[in-house]
């Protein structure tokens, strides 16, 4: 089993100064992040859908063997939009054929709850992004079924497992897989801020205890040999507190499971192309 660990997004200023050095330019994110993690979820794609131009322009700022998780654009997971399908497979494509797509994300929100035409819209997705290794993550309890997991297994999709605060509407935290690939998302904790603010939502950090809480329960399932891949992505990204959480996650799998296979970065620095005139 191999364990990769990442952020979800990777451009914020507010990073500047404590995970990035001082004076990082936006341009410069991406190249210094990959010092760090092997792999990222694209944010940005959710909120306009990406173009084939614009994902490859970002790989070409990483090293062979980086990996990008593509969050589907909000028109399709939120608004249902088939008409958004052709382009935003085309787009990935790209990705996909670099051998640099680790896989795409459709977060659903809370409003979506389980009914035939959710169902409906799932299995569409599944034929038309199936390919490219979709991951489904689930706000509204009522997806918490028994037979969810078999279900999702059907149409070979990743079922997500989330880290969020213990309220009586949201999908509840802890283990969920539905395939060999087991992805987890950690959001927050904090009760309180769920239904505030984006930046007030996702304003957390960690500690070691919850981080080892995953950690432990990932090595139970290793013993089973129930799980391939398993992803960690932090979505607390208010001040860095993902990129800080993410890399004390890969310690703690240093000192509490070096048996794990931890995917490392995939170059300490990257490439800068030059110019003509150098």
């Amino acid at each position: 089993m191999y364990v990769w660990i990442g952020t979800s997004g990777y451009s914020y200023q507010d990073w500047v100064g404590d995970f990035y050095p001082e004076g990082t330019r936006p341009e410069q994110m991406l190249p210094s992040y990959c010092r760090h993690f092997p792999l990222v979820e694209l944010n940005f794609t959710f909120y306009r859908p990406p173009t084939r131009s614009i994902l490859d322009r970002l790989a070409c700022k990483t090293p062979p063997g980086f990996q990008f998780l593509v969050k589907l654009p909000q028109v399709i997971s939120h608004d249902q939009s088939p008409l958004e399908l052709p382009g935003f497979r085309h787009a990935v494509e790209g990705l996909a054929q670099r051998g640099q797509l680790a896989g795409l994300l459709c977060q659903f929100p809370q409003a979506l709850h389980c009914t035939r035409p959710a169902c409906n819209w799932i299995t569409t997705l599944a034929g038309e992004l199936g390919k490219f290794r979709l991951a489904v993550e689930f706000r509204h309890r009522s997806w918490s079924r028994e037979g969810l997991p078999a279900w999702l297994a059907e149409m070979n999709l990743d079922l997500v497992a989330v880290d969020a605060p213990d309220l009586p509407g949201l999908f509840p935290r802890g283990w969920v897989q539905s395939t060999r690939a087991a992805y987890v998302r950690l959001h927050s904790r904090n009760a309180d801020k769920w239904y505030r603010s984006g930046e007030e939502r996702y304003d957390y950090h960690y500690s070691d205890n919850e981080l080892g809480e995953w950690i432990d329960e990932l090595v139970r399932r290793d013993v089973e040999g129930g799980t391939e891949r398993a992803l960690f992505l932090f979505n607390n990204c208010q001040r860095s507190q993902a990129a800080v959480n993410a890399r004390r996650m890969q310690q703690l799998f240093g000192e509490r499971a070096p048996f794990v296979d931890l995917v490392p970065p995939m170059a300490s620095s990257v490439p800068v192309q030059g110019t003509l005139f150098e």
